[in-house]
């Protein structure tokens, strides 16, 4: 009989009655801020410094292309000055001024080939 009395309902309220009753402490409940605090600090530390790294990336690359672009500015002017150069001295005073200097002298009886047969340029 002493297991049917500890099932029944007034068992049970009696074997509670034993137990101390649980309580909430005050202070005990919090959650410690800090290692929260230190996560945010970290992650906001990591974004500074990683927008830091992008923002020299992008400066070096800033300047490596304006060098680049000057450059490119001075190989275009060299180009057109060589190619004023070359259209120079391939035109018919250029190459009349190449032959003086290399002590040529135009031709004065000039001679027209015609049918194998040499006729003088004056004779027409």
């Amino acid at each position: 009989m002493s297991a049917d009395k500890a099932l029944t309902p007034v068992g049970r309220v009696h074997r509670a009655q034993r137990r101390p009753a649980l309580r909430v402490l005050p202070g005990a409940a919090r959650t410690p801020r800090a290692p929260f605090v230190v996560l945010v600090l970290l992650v906001l530390g990591v974004g500074l410094v990683g927008l830091l790294l992008l923002n020299t990336a992008l400066q070096q690359g800033s300047f490596a292309l304006s060098r680049l672009e000057a450059e490119t500015t001075s190989l275009r002017d060299r180009a057109a000055m060589l190619q004023g150069e070359v259209a120079l001295l391939e035109s018919p005073a250029g190459l009349a001024e190449r032959a003086r200097e290399l002590g040529m002298v135009p031709g004065e009886n000039l001679v027209f080939v015609e049918l194998g047969a040499p006729v003088p340029g004056g004779s027409e």
